[in-house]
């Protein structure tokens, strides 16, 4: 086998030769050198805009509520409105004191409150309610909008109002919710079993 010596090469065939070697060494550096670290420098830098992402929301919650303890009282204090707003169960009873209350406040009387059904959804319940109220118009306005903004939620979704002689008499449907579902009933195996023939 013969090798060709370096020294007997033209001086073109050892500038191919050279620019060659040089492209082929320029190429695996930049394959598997520079696109490597680019790619992580990339991820780094991704992770980095994620970080300071997070801190700069720490940062914003710190200067919005530089006393924890306190801000801790207040989330308690949100978490009972909603508990009065949405209870765990439908409450009818303390449902029906509030109203009474209410009624009171605002200068009607209250005629009945007759509880409907109880729709389950999912992760809800919704109960259908009717009651019926006496008094002037700017009372029963009242009536309406306190009770529409009170501590439990209500949902009015029909009014009917009647002149009469004992003045204005409204008539009110309306729904109110709780969260959560009834708890399924325990099946029991109620199967008499066969007697032996």
């Amino acid at each position: 086998m013969n090798f060709i010596a370096w020294n007997k090469l033209q001086v073109k065939h050892k500038v191919s030769v050279f620019v060659i070697s040089t492209a082929i060494i320029t190429y695996l550096l930049y394959d598997l050198v520079l696109l490597p670290q680019w790619a992580h420098i990339d991820e780094l830098t991704a992770e980095q805009s994620t970080e300071l992402q997070k801190v700069k929301v720490i940062e914003n919650y710190v200067l919005a509520h530089p006393s924890p303890e306190q801000h801790l009282v207040e989330l308690d204090n949100k978490m009972l409105q909603i508990d009065k707003a949405f209870p765990d169960n439908p409450d009818i009873s303390s449902f029906l004191v509030q109203i009474e209350q209410l009624s009171q406040e605002c200068g009607v009387q209250l005629a009945y409150l007759k509880p409907g059904k109880i729709d389950n959804k999912e992760g809800y319940r919704q109960l259908d309610i009717e009651l019926s109220i006496n008094g002037s118009f700017a009372h029963v306005m009242d009536f309406l909008n306190k009770m529409e903004n009170g501590l439990r939620f209500v949902n009015v979704t029909n009014i009917a109002l009647q002149l009469g002689k004992e003045g204005l008499t409204s008539k009110l449907s309306a729904k109110i919710y709780s969260y959560g579902l009834p708890t399924a009933p325990v099946a029991t195996n109620n199967k008499v079993p066969d007697a032996k023939k």
